[in-house]
């Protein structure tokens, strides 16, 4: 009976241990994703997109190098250039927080993210199409002619 009651204690400690780790995890990676943004705001949409197109992209293991190496390193020190794999990864990182692109490294990639790209966020003068009349407003219906 003791000996049980002691094996119980043990799991739910790691258990525990585990659930620590992994909130350690994703604030870390929360603070690298914010240190990349600067100082606009990212949706939590885009943060989730980010999260499992990152994932999908370059792997699990590499999440968890990325966030082990800032985690030991700093978040501040993501706007340093950082060895490879690591500057690729960051660079990719910005790329789809400003423009929207489910894959930045991608030309055909879908831009599922568009209403939310900080690019939109860090113009005062801009707003993603669609979230001011819609689609179909203003000179953008207007041909292309040079000035």
């Amino acid at each position: 009976m003791l000996s049980g009651t002691c094996s119980a204690f043990t799991l739910s400690g790691m258990a525990h241990a585990g659930g620590l780790a992994r909130l350690y995890d994703e604030t870390i990676w929360d603070a690298l994703v914010r240190a990349v943004a600067g100082p606009v705001e990212v949706s939590p949409p885009l943060l989730t997109a980010l999260t499992r197109d990152f994932e999908a992209k370059f792997g699990i293991l590499a999440l968890g190098d990325l966030v082990d190496r800032f985690g030991r390193n700093g978040v501040v020190t993501a706007l340093d250039p950082q060895p490879d794999p690591f500057e690729n990864q960051v660079q990719w990182i910005a790329s789809y927080l400003f423009t929207g692109s489910a894959d930045p490294s991608d030309d055909d990639a879908r831009m599922i993210n568009y209403p939310y790209a900080l690019g939109w966020k860090s113009l005062r003068f801009a707003k993603a199409p669609g979230l001011c009349a819609g689609p179909e407003f203003g000179y953008w219906l207007q041909p292309w002619e040079a000035a």
